[in-house]
């Protein structure tokens, strides 16, 4: 599987799927938030070394978090898409989340209509107009806990939210769309675009979160990738030896 992907940018940035080294620090971080917002963001798990699991809201607490490393930061749709046209094993037979899709200001499913009133809101104060809606990238974003949220959290803009790189949702091909609301914006399984997923914790063994970083970074992450697979490579090599060895015991008892 392609673990990193080189963007050919100016700050010579490459895309990599996360490993699950901070898996552990996530789960002890997320024990000071409210149990519903712990709720939705303890939905993290591994395989084969590689961090499982993918909502908008477990992106942004780790961006929030600090825990990614060095430089990386969320990967937008845009670098997505390069990454996926310079190799087509990237996420294959996964998806991802790199944004929330608003609409409207208020949405008719419940749980999303204060969120999406609250994000209206933070759009207003930045001197961005709503229009047919936004995509909002997850590096723009923050959480806020709030107990009147069906999340237990709310989003909130950072300080790198602008209209430089918060988008017209409509500049986008989607497969799927909501016409109101709040929805995750994401690469769907099977390669389709989606901005329709109400569930803004939602979350399967099938998520990955994929992450942007500079050519430092990108480096100590892939070298983590190698050392993780020679460990695992290594001890299914001692555990087949071992299953011989037994195996050419009982043979010569018999």
């Amino acid at each position: 599987m392609v673990i990193q992907v080189a963007l050919k940018n100016e700050a010579n940035e490459s895309a990599s799927i996360l490993d699950a080294s901070v898996l552990a620090a996530h789960n002890e971080y997320i024990q000071r938030y409210n149990p519903t917002l712990r709720g939705y963001l303890g939905k993290y798990a591994q395989s084969n070394g590689a961090l499982t699991g993918s909502s908008p809201l477990m992106q942004v607490h780790l961006q929030d978090s600090g825990l990614l490393p060095g430089d990386a930061r969320p990967i937008t749709r845009r670098e997505l898409e390069t990454a996926l046209s310079r190799s087509n094993d990237f996420l294959r037979g996964n998806y991802t989340n790199f944004g929330i899709a608003l609409v409207t200001p208020g949405d008719s499913y419940k749980p999303n209509d204060l969120p999406s009133k609250v994000l209206t809101e933070q759009l207003k104060h930045r001197g961005i107009e709503l229009g047919k809606g936004k995509l909002v990238p997850l590096t723009v974003l923050s959480l806020e806990e709030n107990t009147d949220s069906v999340y237990g959290a709310v989003y909130r803009l950072n300080d790198k939210a602008n209209k430089d790189n918060i988008l017209d949702l409509r500049d986008f091909k989607w497969n799927y769309i909501r016409n109101e609301g709040m929805a995750c914006a994401g690469l769907l399984w099977g390669g389709l675009w989606g901005a329709a997923l109400r569930g803004l914790g939602v979350s399967s063994g099938y998520g990955r979160v994929a992450i942007v970083s500079g050519e430092a970074t990108s480096r100590k992450i892939l070298d983590a990738h190698l050392a993780n697979f020679r460990q695992e490579r290594d001890a299914g090599i001692a555990e087949l030896q071992k299953k011989y060895a037994e195996r050419e015991v009982l043979l010569r008892v018999e």
